[in-house]
């Protein structure tokens, strides 16, 4: 597969996918993105590679997306919404676009038979009451007057089209659920917490925390996550649903303290409780841990960075740009 499509292609994930893709010296790269809540900036290394063609356009609004597609062997579907505090402030947009974006992508892809590489989210399990979150753990989401569970439900209905297109063969999709992943270059603006936390700290500011902090979270590394994705589109994994994430966890408390030593920051922690700061109609699960033995063993690849070297380098990439 040497012609690759990603939606997407200019968020945090999308373009660090563009990049490790090129580097593996593919014949050709189009990037979709609305730049919503990607950024120009991060294609900035790679934008002038005659490989790569960027379209600046919601999928939603391209009118030849067949044809376009037509020139292409496989897709990297990221295109969505992201980030707590974006869902948030943009709950009709973003389900939207989880929805009928996705719905356009996988007909594109079924009309000229691309395989497509769908990234979900933890988001879908809710609740679960689980320990540990595998592929087949029963989702537990909430009322729909709770409209943070709007998101896990739009990205719950594009895996069940896929997978329903997948059954009546007409489409060879992969899925992927992914757990908080972080690196050098993702914006805090959209809720992401651990830069959020750093840039915080690295100004000796006070580091706000949603809630009392007791609820916990795994990271991933974006490189690994990455190669993940490269790894199950080149073993055709299709039809098939992947936890993509770490299994040690750390409370969002002890995340803020590790940070302020990690940075020698002056920053105190204060706290606010969600309704103070996204509404009645949210909600937050105390805890989200993956079960990854499957990826593991499609794969052989475990996750190859704790949480300490994620956050020592996240930092010093601040630190040095």
């Amino acid at each position: 597969m040497t012609k690759i499509i990603i939606t997407g292609g200019a968020g945090f994930i999308g373009s660090n996918l563009a990049k490790k893709l090129l580097d593996k010296n593919i014949e050709s790269l189009l990037i979709i993105d609305d730049l919503s809540t990607g950024n120009e900036a991060n294609l900035t290394s790679i934008i002038n590679d005659e490989r790569v063609e960027f379209i600046n356009s919601r999928i939603e609004d391209i009118e030849n997306i067949n044809s376009l597609f037509s020139s292409y062997d496989a897709c990297y579907h990221l295109a969505a919404g992201v980030g707590v505090q974006y869902i948030m402030d943009n709950l009709s947009q973003s389900l939207l676009t989880n929805i009928l974006a996705t719905h356009k992508v996988l007909e594109a892809c079924q009309n000229n038979n691309l395989p497509v590489l769908l990234t979900s989210t933890s988001e879908v399990y809710g609740v679960a009451k689980d320990e540990i979150w595998t592929e087949e753990t029963k989702s537990l989401i909430g009322p729909t007057t709770k409209l943070r569970w709007s998101y896990a439900a739009s990205k719950m209905i594009d895996e069940f089209i896929a997978l329903s297109l997948f059954e009546e063969g007409k489409i060879q999709p992969i899925i992927v659920r992914l757990f908080n992943t972080i690196g050098p270059n993702q914006l805090s603006k959209y809720g992401m917490v651990v830069p959020k936390f750093i840039e915080a700290a690295l100004k000796d500011e006070n580091i706000l925390i949603h809630g009392d902090g007791s609820q916990s979270r795994s990271f991933t590394w974006v490189d690994d996550v990455v190669e993940y994705l490269i790894k199950l589109m080149d073993i055709n994994a299709y039809g098939e649903v992947f936890n993509i994430g770490q299994t040690k966890e750390i409370t969002i408390k002890e995340l803020a303290e590790l940070i302020i030593l990690k940075t020698h920051s002056k920053s105190e922690i204060v706290y606010k409780s969600h309704e103070e700061v996204f509404g009645k109609t949210f909600e937050d699960p105390t805890r989200r841990t993956p079960g990854i033995d499957k990826i593991i063993k499609f794969t052989g690849m475990k996750p190859t960075k704790d949480i300490d070297f994620m956050i020592e380098a996240i930092i010093e990439h601040k630190m040095n740009n």
